[in-house]
Parts: structure tokens; C-alpha cells; sequence
């Protein structure tokens, strides 16, 4: 076989292999999963996780507060805070809201999830819901739209996206938030959950002590949401609640260095992700870079006629993919940035997992 041919079928197969994931994915998630019209009478704790967050929780605590669930609770967890977030909170002096605050290091327990642990140990009902300082909840029946999406599992996987703001950075952020969703939704509806986010995940409280909590991972830093689930959950004790009533809104960051030390921070647990996790999670990214990487080669080596037409129906594939995802979820998409975003998150996963591999973290912030 020549290499032209060759590198035409190779083109082919991974062309066809990517959208193809990217496909199974977008027909295992529905526009709207329909709720019961009961709200549920079980209690709920939400639980926060902040260091020195008086500016964050100043903003986006009210829309946590201000939910009209009947049966709630907030817990702040305050670790080791010195920037007067205890006296901000004290001040509220809100019925729903209770104040932990904790002063030292648990030895061999990162202090996040020292933190989560203390909490999910304090609270007063079996519910746990987690979400971050810097997170609003989208309506004031964020925490009843979790209730009701949980229907009799133990685990329910939310959503969270970041507020738009303009720039080119922070439409990557919106793409590159939406792919994550995008991929672990549909691989927990599919029966396959391996991650969630922490400013969006409800689970029982029962669960996470009987199976002992974080386990070996403890002392790791992050992973207080994707190695947790990749511990406890399972297709028969997870869901999924896509409804964007129950989304919750992050503040982005502003300027690369910062979002660089966020991604770092985020994806550092990866590197402790089961090997059949990663396979799933690298099809996608080896083929299409692959793809990529044959056009370019067609475009200096042969005529690139041969392939313009394939090419061209696989980014309208693409396009209209993350188009569909963008309508589902309320998140704005551009047809004309997406071929880009799509360049530009294969080069990012590609220096992040180098980055990751070779830097260490040793801070929660």
C-alpha cells in the first residue's frame, strides 16, 4: 500500500471514529429529563468548603441561601480562615446557615477533604450537596431539581458552567466546560460515571461513611469529586440531573496564569484514573489529533483535494454537535469558533498532561 492511500484510511478511520464517540455520547443525553412534580420532604445539607473566600461567599452565598427547598441546610466549612469570612457569616445570622471552623491540619487528610469530612460528619441530614465559594445556583430550585433528578439513587452528578464574559479565553472556558459535561454525563447515563464536578454533586450521606469516605485517597490533592465517584459510584446508584435550573454558575478565571494553575490544580487527579477510564477518555482526543495531523501531512505531501471534502463534512459533524450540546444547556456557542476551539483544546490536553506529569501540586490555594 502507498502512503497516500495509507494515510487517506487513516484519515477515514479516525475521522469517523471521533464524531462517532462524540455522537454516542450526544444521543445517550435527552434535551430535558422530566422531574416528578412532588417535591421531596428529605433533608438536605449543603456543604461549602472555604479558605479565605469572605469576598466569594459575600456574592454568591445569597443564591444558596435564598432556595426554596422546604428542608435545607448550609454548612461552611471555614478552614483555617484569616480574612474575617467567620464574622461575614456570623453577621447573616441566617436560620438555615451553620459556621465549622477549623483551625489546624488533620495529619494525612488533605485539607479540603479534611474539611468535606468534618462537614459530611456534622450534618443533619442524609443528603450531602456539594458546591464551591465562588458558585451561584442558577434558580432558587437548584436544590429541589437535584432532590427530584436523584429519583431512588444515591449518587446524582450536577452540572456547573462558568459565567460568560468577553475575550477569547473565556469562550474556551465555555467550550472546554461544556466537552467536560458533555463526556461525563453521558458516560454516567450510559452506566459508565467516572467524574463529577464538586460545585454541583449530591450524594448520600450514609454512602460516603459507610465506604470510607475519600479511602486511600485521603491525602491526595483534589480528586474530592472524580476519584470519589470513580469509589463509589456505579451505573445502578448514579444519575444525572441536566435540567439548567439546577446548573450552578462559577466565577472564570481572569487572565491564562490563573486558569492555568485552575486546570492544573483540576486535572491532577487524572493521574490516578483506572486504565479502562483513560482509554475511554483518550479515544476521542488520540483520533482526532491523528486526524489532524494526516491533514496536514495530505496538505505537504499530496493533493489535499483528495480529502477536503471529508474534512469538511466532519467539522460540520462537529459543529453542529456542540451547537445541539450548547442549546440543551443554555450555553452559548459560536459555528466560527468551534473548528478553532477544537485545534486549540487538542494542544491544550496535550501540554496540560505533559504539565501535569512533570509539576507537582502541593497546595489546595
Amino acid at each position: 500500500m502507498n502512503q497516500p492511500i495509507f494515510i487517506q484510511i487513516l484519515l477515514f478511520i479516525t475521522g469517523i471514529v471521533s464524531v462517532a464517540y462524540l455522537l454516542l455520547l450526544l444521543c445517550s443525553i435527552p434535551f430535558r429529563k422530566t422531574l416528578p412534580e412532588t417535591i421531596s420532604s428529605e433533608g438536605v445539607t449543603v456543604l461549602i468548603a472555604a479558605h479565605n473566600e469572605r469576598e466569594n461567599l459575600s456574592q454568591f452565598l445569597p443564591s444558596v441561601l435564598n432556595q426554596s427547598y422546604p428542608l435545607f441546610e448550609i454548612i461552611v466549612v471555614c478552614d483555617r480562615c484569616t480574612d474575617g469570612t467567620v464574622s461575614y457569616l456570623k453577621s447573616l445570622s441566617n436560620k438555615n446557615l451553620r459556621i465549622i471552623e477549623v483551625n489546624g491540619k488533620t495529619q494525612g487528610v488533605h485539607p479540603k477533604k479534611a474539611a468535606l469530612q468534618t462537614g459530611i460528619k456534622a450534618a443533619r441530614y442524609d443528603w450531602i450537596l456539594l458546591t464551591d465559594a465562588d458558585c451561584r445556583a442558577a434558580s432558587d430550585g437548584w436544590i429541589s431539581g437535584m432532590m427530584a433528578a436523584k429519583e431512588d439513587k444515591a449518587i446524582c452528578l450536577g452540572i456547573s458552567m462558568y459565567e460568560k464574559r468577553p475575550g477569547f479565553l473565556n469562550t474556551f472556558i465555555q467550550f472546554e466546560t461544556l466537552f467536560t459535561a458533555f463526556q461525563y454525563t453521558g458516560w454516567a447515563i450510559l452506566g459508565k460515571p467516572y467524574m463529577a464536578v464538586g460545585r454541583n454533586l449530591l450524594y448520600s450521606k450514609q454512602l460516603f461513611i459507610n465506604t470510607g469516605g475519600f479511602g486511600k485517597y485521603g491525602g491526595h490533592l483534589g480528586g474530592d469529586d472524580d476519584l470519589l465517584i470513580q469509589r463509589l459510584a456505579t451505573g445502578r446508584n448514579t444519575t444525572v440531573c441536566i435540567n439548567t435550573e439546577s446548573f450552578t454558575l462559577s466565577r472564570p478565571a481572569e487572565g491564562f496564569s490563573v486558569w492555568w494553575r485552575q486546570k492544573h490544580r483540576h486535572l491532577h487527579a487524572g493521574k490516578k484514573y483506572p486504565i479502562g477510564v483513560l482509554i475511554n477518555l483518550c479515544i476521542y482526543p488520540v483520533c482526532s489529533t491523528i486526524f489532524y495531523a494526516g491533514i496536514i501531512y495530505s496538505g505537504i505531501s499530496f493533493n489535499f483535494a483528495e480529502i477536503m471534502l471529508f474534512y469538511i463534512l466532519r467539522t460540520c459533524i462537529f459543529i453542529s454537535i456542540f451547537v445541539c450540546m450548547g442549546r440543551k444547556w443554555n450555553v452559548p456557542v459560536s459555528i466560527f469558533f468551534l473548528p478553532i476551539a477544537e485545534i486549540v483544546y487538542l494542544i491544550y490536553l496535550l501540554f496540560a498532561g505533559l504539565y501535569n506529569t512533570a509539576v507537582p501540586i502541593k497546595k489546595w490555594k
